[in-house]
């Protein structure tokens, strides 16, 4: 009968162990907007400036990050060079995001994130 207490305590220390699990992380959608910027002389906007613009127009922003949008662009000066800005924004904002120019990330299938300049 005695090893039946050791089994007994491990059940009943694994069956008492806490549900702690982190709170989920919010939904958020993924949403991008062209940088504007060119070719040669760069220029367009940051992605602090993105988020300065939601932020502006009261829409969170869960994290951002630059990217590439994988389009082909001639090499030419003043051509579009493909950068834009990434942002995630909760669901229920992601239309108010749409109104000001941003879509949806899945819309660019060969998207990249690629580190900020």
């Amino acid at each position: 009968m005695r090893p039946f207490l050791p089994s007994l305590l491990i059940a009943l220390l694994l069956g008492c162990g806490s549900d702690s699990k982190p709170p989920p992380a919010p939904a958020g959608v993924s949403l991008y907007k062209s940088a504007g910027s060119v070719q040669c002389t760069g220029g367009g906007v940051s992605v602090q400036e993105i988020e300065r613009q939601l932020a502006g127009a009261g829409i969170k922003v869960l994290s951002s990050t630059c990217g590439s949008d994988g389009k082909m662009y001639p090499s030419m000066c003043g051509s579009p060079d493909g950068r834009i800005g990434i942002v995630e924004v909760p669901d229920s904002q992601v239309q108010a995001a749409a109104r000001m120019g941003f879509a949806p990330l899945s819309d660019l299938p060969d998207a990249t994130k690629v580190p900020c300049q």
